[in-house]
């Protein structure tokens, strides 16, 4: 996306109309508007990095509804554990057949079958349903192995399908498995602002100079005092990405009602969305190195790969502490260097640069962090218990590892709006239009002024939310 600029001028009547107000543009054109003006918006004040690298990148899609639904196939799994053996000390010693339980018919005759232990072993007929779940009939595959451990035929052992080796003439043929994705369904919801202000008029406004798909660029304009209200708007929608908790149950009916009897629909924020929890209190290189190897070990499917930690302060210095103790010329020695990264400067002028802001695991997934305020100064921040040692929120120590690779041609994190909703700007007139309306002797109101009304209905989506983690600092 094209560099975008604002800036704060005086407001001249000649130049700026309300043909060319950022009000009518996006009457005009919401879905197209909406997710440029959250990239300026996030260049300027970086206060919502969430909507900045969903909407402000173009990952975003609008819907007629306030429902959505989308497919999701997570990571096929082609191990079961035994359910119950055949009793005996010894299970297929010389060649015997034995008989193991599984919990249902996902293993194919005639497929092989490997233990925990690595010993083979084939499925000589089709299984029989029992009580306990469902009987097959094994063969050790090769004559060197004396038998199957005991470990190995216990109840909870894991056995997995390899391949299915048949006879030379007249074999049959078998089956496949296979998993149908899974069917999401969850809803988007709708966050307003609203700004007053008194019959004294302005004279700052906030001038916009917008690239055109074409190529050329276009210059709108809105109130200045207006403009800081939008932001703080978009700050106020960020906490709803982030922390919103869905009003519907698990039939999608809306529990919730407003004080007109209207359901208030609201769809679950990222974290809400992120099945993976866990906690830490001081970081360390192994537990990122883990954190990361094992949340991600499903990622076989994704192309582009890409994971952002998102945190605050505090989860940022605990980032670089961590690396910078593992890499250290005390921890490890082989780490040698004689160009000054972390220290600039000459003789009595020195300074110190250089910290961790990104982390290649040895699987070759990339992390990059990005602090977001919301961690250091939101609401719950402020309403978090403090670290013994900073003092900083603990909130601000949450590190919240965030999967937007590329599934299927999507990206994993997306915007998702309601058409024709994606940002609704409108004026309530009273004694003055505000700047940028379009003027009329009607009035709606008979206040001495007028107000300004912001409404946008959208949600986060997380397509795989398996593969995303919220780790939470716990240090008391």
């Amino acid at each position: 996306m094209a560099l975008m600029q604002v800036l704060k001028t005086y407001y001249n009547d000649a130049q700026m109309t309300d043909s060319n107000s950022l009000a009518n543009a996006l009457m005009e054109r919401p879905a197209e508007l909406s997710p440029i003006i959250t990239h300026l918006a996030g260049r300027e004040e970086k206060k919502f990095p969430l909507s900045f690298l969903t909407e402000g990148v173009g990952n975003t899609r609008s819907i007629d509804r306030f429902e959505y639904e989308y497919r999701v196939k997570t990571h096929e799994i082609n191990v079961r554990p035994v359910v119950s053996a055949a009793p005996g000390a010894v299970v297929g010693a010389g060649g015997a057949p034995f008989t193991l339980t599984f919990p249902d018919k996902w293993f194919i005759f005639p497929y092989t079958l490997v233990s925990q232990s690595g010993v083979l072993a084939r499925i000589m007929n089709e299984p029989i349903a029992d009580g306990s779940g469902w009987k097959y009939t094994l063969k050790i595959v090769s004559p060197d192995t004396a038998s199957v451990s005991i470990a190995d035929a216990s109840p909870g052992s894991l056995w997995g399908m390899l391949y299915a080796n048949v006879g030379i003439d007249f074999s049959r043929g078998n089956a496949s498995n296979w998993t149908a994705p899974g069917l999401v369904r969850s809803k988007i919801g709708t966050v307003r602002k609203s700004y007053h202000f008194s019959g004294n008029a302005k004279d700052y406004v906030a001038q916009f100079e917008l690239p055109l798909k074409e190529g050329s660029k276009t210059k709108l304009w809105m109130d200045y005092e207006e403009y800081r209200h939008m932001l703080k708007f978009k700050e106020e929608c960020e906490m709803y990405y982030w922390y919103g908790q869905k009003t519907h149950d698990a039939s999608g009916v809306s529990t919730m009602l407003d004080e007109n009897g209207q359901p208030v629909i609201s769809g679950p924020g990222l974290l809400e969305q992120i099945i993976n929890k866990d906690t830490y209190s001081t970081l360390t290189q192994a537990k990122i190195e883990e954190t990361i190897g094992d949340l991600f070990y499903g990622m076989t499917d994704a192309t582009d790969k890409q994971v952002t930690l998102y945190t605050g302060i505090g989860g940022a210095r605990e980032f670089d502490r961590a690396l910078k103790s593992y890499y250290g010329a005390t921890a490890n020695q082989y780490l040698q260097t004689t160009q000054p990264y972390f220290i600039t400067g000459s003789g009595r002028n020195l300074g110190i640069t250089g910290y961790f802001t990104s982390y290649q695991h040895v699987d070759g997934h990339h992390v990059n962090v990005v602090k977001s305020p919301l961690f250091d100064h939101g609401p719950v921040a402020q309403a978090s218990k403090k670290h013994p040692v900073s003092g900083l929120p603990l909130e601000s120590y949450r590190m919240v590892f965030v999967d937007q690779s590329t599934y299927d041609g999507e990206n994993n994190l997306q915007m998702v709006n309601k058409k024709g909703r994606e940002l609704l700007r409108w004026c309530v007139a009273g004694s003055v239009v505000p700047k940028g309306f379009t003027e009329t002797d009607t009035r709606a109101s008979d206040i001495d002024g007028a107000s300004v009304h912001m409404l946008k209905t959208a949600g986060i989506l997380l397509r795989r939310f398996d593969t995303s983690l919220d780790l939470q600092c716990t240090a008391s």
